[in-house]
């Protein structure tokens, strides 16, 4: 058995069943290329080495990788030794075999009189923009073209631009077949519709088409049923896919929507069986002679290569986002042109400038033919039509000196007068967002349209849901999130019962009686606040991105706080001498130094700076730092956020699946991702420690800013609930003239969850009497 230690991780109880039954398992380092053979041990063995526990194995398996390559190592399950880790050395592959030669010669002259006369079947096809098939010939019959795009570029709208050109063919439509590997049924279809019919797809999506939006909808309901494009199931193998396309006749365009470079378990076209993949679907597309154009979600040069495809279409978007630039290079002759044109964002469509672009093109591109298709004329006219058709103009073309997957300076292109900027991580975030409405939509029609079923449903599969997201979410970045690093011992459980040692200032504070017998005399309302999506909030925080590294405080002799690094501290807590306030490390009882992540450490520097000055510095005796950012899960978070916002907005039943989907995904997000036998795929005690207790400083801040708007804090508790007595609907922050507590249900507003009046029934002793 050899797998991948990410793939190891996942199947820990496997492996070791597996060692147990004497079988052995190869455990392959992807990215060291080294190797380790496991071996089970038979009673009575006893092998000298270092011995791992099976849950610090299972969570440093690079770690024990690298040490197998030095001297054998040892792996113990319950304290007793059950598997060696020796250095595996994977044989080298068999050099192929020299090819036959061929039996038959062909002259020059038969190969041009076939080149002459080609026949209606096997002319290429549009690639749905005249601007790049003028450059490119279209889409060759029997080829593989490749669009690269790195993330958040709108490469997926070239391949659906070639589906539509090719299935909406007013004179001919040709057969397609549509592999849907990493996008839900839904979201394609919507897709299609919104550039075919054409409506704004966010409107399409959220079902808040306007009157003339549905007529145009049903206006092109008779050309979307009669076209000839067919769906493969979800997640789809190559062979399912050569095995659906034999049932097709006619087929001419192949469209596999996505390749994904990261390997996800429930997607078969990702990761390392990526090259094996395109050579099974290339022989599809040579002997059904077919256009077979693959998306590929990054441009990573080296993958792109791997794959070998025939030509490859490297889409990218330069300047202010609203224009497409893409790059034709050809297998061995490298670059042949580059054009630009509009990006339609609100309808998802390619469009051509008004006029051709001139295009960067070598001599052997310059004079190359248009496809014989019509498609893409009939495709033209339909888009002079749309309300964009005329927004975009002509633009300059980079120099020819750029190349597919090398990076180069983009010149400044020319603002259309009609669309918006897009912000830089936007599309992606859109794909999350559309990911995840789509399997919403697929659930509650599995259930019948029953809220409750499909609620629950979604809840169970919330957890490796909202993983598949993060790292669809991370697609492209530099930082593997799965590279679990050696956390120190103070993160580790006492007791099955215990907590480890690091204090995450949670509040549960209540006003002492100088506060309160006042509002009791008086019979002041208070109202209890719930403040919306409090961890969702708190995905933004500093997360440390590699080995905690131990060194002194500033107060032991050692560097200041560096505001780029993360982690925890041992401090020595200021004192708090202010009642109307709660202490901002929460209710601690036991005096002395306590260890506080990254996020309580820089709420108590703010109250402590000059300007604020509610308390002495804290003093910073011992920390545990690595590099940090603030953006590891801001795609994923904005994602979940712009979900929840439509569901609010939608008055569906699909809204109200997709609101609770979202809430059961964040909330197990940040309560699974320390140690837990629930979510197997992330083990980072630092971080959920950080992102606990920066919801509790979320909230703090939010009492803080009550108290400087004239307010009085009642109570504070967990992340979410804060008792204000005042008029907090009207309330604005110290020198702005926004409102401090906008009444919503979004995650920038609070909900009122009761309004009550206090009754003293004895000294220090209250009871809540329901506000008239």
């Amino acid at each position: 058995m050899d797998v991948t230690l990410s793939q190891a991780r996942e199947r820990w109880s496997e492996v070791v069943e597996r060692l147990q039954h004497g079988e052995e398992v190869v455990l392959v380092h992807t990215k060291s290329r080294l190797a380790a053979r496991m071996s089970g041990l038979t009673e009575g063995q006893d092998p000298s080495g270092p011995v791992w526990s099976s849950t610090r194995a299972r969570q440093e398996l690079g770690a024990l990788v690298a040490a197998a390559q030095e001297e054998t190592q040892v792996v113990s399950v319950g304290g007793i030794p059950a598997a060696s880790v020796t250095r595996h050395a994977p044989p080298h592959p068999q050099q192929p075999r020299p090819a036959q030669p061929g039996a038959g010669l062909t002259g020059l002259g038969d190969v041009l009189d076939g080149l002459l006369q080609p026949s209606r079947e096997t002319a290429g096809l549009s690639t749905g923009l005249g601007v790049l098939d003028r450059v490119s010939a279209g889409l060759a019959r029997g080829s593989v073209t490749l669009v690269a795009a790195p993330p958040n570029a709108g490469g997926s709208l070239l391949p659906l631009q070639a589906a539509r050109a090719a299935a909406f063919d007013p004179q001919r439509p040709v057969p397609v077949l549509y592999a849907l590997s990493g996008v839900p049924l839904q979201v394609a279809a919507r897709r299609l519709i919104a550039a075919e019919a054409p409506v704004p797809y966010t409107h399409l999506t959220a079902g808040t088409l306007t009157p003339g939006q549905r007529e145009a909808v049903e206006a092109a309901d008779g050309r979307l049923r009669a076209a000839p494009l067919s769906f493969t199931g979800p997640e789809p193998t190559a062979q399912a896919i050569t095995e659906e396309a034999s049932r097709i006749e006619g087929l001419g365009l192949v469209v596999v929507d996505r390749l994904q470079h990261a390997r996800t378990d429930r997607t078969p076209l990702s990761g390392r069986s990526l090259p094996a993949a395109v050579r099974t679907l290339a022989r599809l597309a040579a002997e059904r002679q077919a256009a077979l154009v693959l998306l590929l979600d990054t441009d990573q040069p080296d993958l792109v290569d791997q794959l070998d495809a025939d030509r490859v279409f490297h889409l990218t978007r330069p300047g202010d986002g609203t224009t497409a630039r893409i790059t034709v290079s050809a297998r061995d002759l490298g670059t042949l042109a580059t054009v630009e044109a509009g990006l339609d964002m609100t309808h998802l469509r390619l469009i051509d400038p008004p006029t051709p672009a001139a295009p960067t093109a070598s001599a052997s591109a310059s004079a190359a033919p248009g496809p014989v298709s019509g498609a893409s004329a009939a495709d033209d006219a339909r888009r002079a039509s749309g309300p964009a058709a005329s927004t975009i103009s002509p633009q300059r073309a980079p120099s020819s000196r750029a190349r597919h997957g090398q990076k180069h300076t983009p010149r400044a292109a020319g603002r259309p007068t009609g669309g918006s900027g897009v912000h830089k991580d936007s599309g992606r975030v859109g794909e999350l967002a559309e990911r995840i409405e789509g399997k919403v939509g697929a659930v509650l029609a599995e259930s019948g349209g029953e809220v409750a079923a499909a609620v629950e449903r979604l809840k169970k599969t919330a957890i490796p849901d909202v993983m598949d997201l993060l790292e669809l979410s991370r697609a492209g970045g530099r930082y593997d999130f799965r590279n679990y690093p050696d956390l120190p011992d103070l993160f580790r459980k006492k007791g099955r019962q215990e907590a480890d040692d690091i204090w995450e200032a949670r509040p549960r504070w209540t006003a002492p009686p100088q506060i309160l017998d006042p509002l009791a005399d008086r019979a002041t309302a208070v109202t209890a606040l719930d403040i919306n999506g409090a961890y969702l909030s708190a995905l933004k925080a500093h997360l440390p991105i590699g080995q905690l590294e131990h060194h002194l405080g500033p107060d032991e002799g050692g560097p200041p706080h560096d505001p780029k690094r993360s982690g925890v501290h041992l401090v020595t807590p200021p004192a708090w001498t202010h009642p109307d306030l709660p202490n901002p490390i929460g209710d601690r009882e036991e005096p002395g130094p306590l260890w506080i992540t990254e996020s309580t450490l820089r709420l108590l520097q703010r109250l402590s700076a000059p300007k604020t000055g509610l308390c002495e510095r804290p003093l910073i005796h011992e920390s545990w730092t690595s590099g940090s950012t603030e953006q590891l899960l801001e795609t994923l978070r904005r994602a979940l956020v712009q979900v929840r916002t439509r569901a609010l907005t939608s008055g569906s039943a699909e809204g109200e699946v997709a609101y609770e989907y979202v809430k059961a995904m964040y909330s197990k997000f940040v309560s699974t991702m320390g140690e837990s036998n629930y979510n197997r795929d992330l083990y980072r005690q630092d971080w959920m420690h950080i992102i606990r207790s920066q919801a509790f400083a979320n909230l703090w801040r939010k009492a803080w800013a009550a108290h400087e708007a004239g307010l009085t804090v009642v109570r504070m508790m967990g992340t979410d609930e804060l008792h204000l007595a005042g008029d907090w609907r009207t309330a604005r922050a110290v020198g702005k003239d926004t409102l401090l507590f906008p009444e919503g249900r979004e995650v920038t507003e609070v909900k009122p969850k009761q309004t009550y009046r206090l009754e003293k029934v004895a000294e220090g002793s209250y009871r809540e009497r329901e506000a008239e």
